[in-house]
């Protein structure tokens, strides 16, 4: 098990930790998933859900800062500023965000493909999984349980739940694919997590696959995150294709 969940990025990339997490939260407010004038969780809530250190928390946001996308004030909760303006000129340094490349693909082929990488993931990370990982996991789980009113709050701790369960699968190819399937539609999760009992439906099936996890069964922990991976399928498209 990696020491914490920006291990493979940080080797495979040669990006220091705050520059990844900088990349995940610029990518969420270029999807759309975090918008105009939302609070983001406090330096220490980010540290948790993404293993990270509050250090690496504030040089993530100092970055971000730096592009006009965020507006830090002392004493007070981070705001996301997310105007057109801004995301044009921020389009110009940052066209990879611009254009995200997996929106490009129908709804069909990505969660096809997410449950392809994905429930083989799983059955990687049940046989591979150490007692480090299980804790984190597990403390993850720990905070969802809390947000079931924070929307865009579960939504950042369900990528760090993801996240690490392909670090615990041990698969440097596997884990890239499976990191850029999620960014998919993340501006049409939002919407359904504000829906009620969404957030609290996510947070059982996260259970069943950690479950699946703890008892080291690679068949129950596929079955279980394709059974939350069609959850997720179904409910997405609900909103999409209304």
């Amino acid at each position: 098990m990696a020491e914490h969940a920006f291990a493979f990025e940080q080797a495979v990339r040669n990006k220091t930790k705050k520059e990844i997490l900088a990349a995940k939260l610029l990518e969420m407010i270029f999807s759309g998933l975090l918008r105009d004038g939302d609070e983001l969780p406090s330096e220490r809530e980010l540290g948790q859900l993404f293993g990270v250190s509050r250090e690496t928390v504030r040089g993530a946001l100092g970055l971000i800062g730096a592009y006009g996308l965020i507006q830090v004030s002392h004493g007070a909760k981070t705001r996301v500023r997310r105007t057109e303006a801004l995301l044009e000129r921020c389009a110009e340094l940052l066209p990879h965000m611009a254009d995200l490349e997996i929106n490009r693909f129908d709804l069909e082929s990505v969660y096809v493909s997410r449950k392809i990488v994905e429930s083989a993931i799983a059955r990687r990370a049940a046989a591979l999984i150490d007692e480090a990982g299980l804790r984190q996991l597990k403390v993850l789980l720990d905070q969802q349980r809390k947000l079931f009113n924070e929307p865009v709050h579960f939504q950042l701790a369900d990528k760090g739940f993801h996240k690490l369960i392909a670090e615990c699968g041990a698969n440097e190819i596997l884990h890239n694919y499976s990191d850029e399937l999620y960014a998919y539609g993340l501006n049409f999760r939002r919407q359904v997590m504000a829906q009620a009992g969404m957030i609290e439906n996510s947070f059982r099936e996260h259970q069943a696959i950690y479950r699946a996890l703890c008892d080291r069964d690679a068949n129950a922990a596929e079955t279980a995150m394709l059974d939350h991976l069609d959850s997720v399928y179904r409910t997405t498209a609900a909103i999409m294709r209304p």
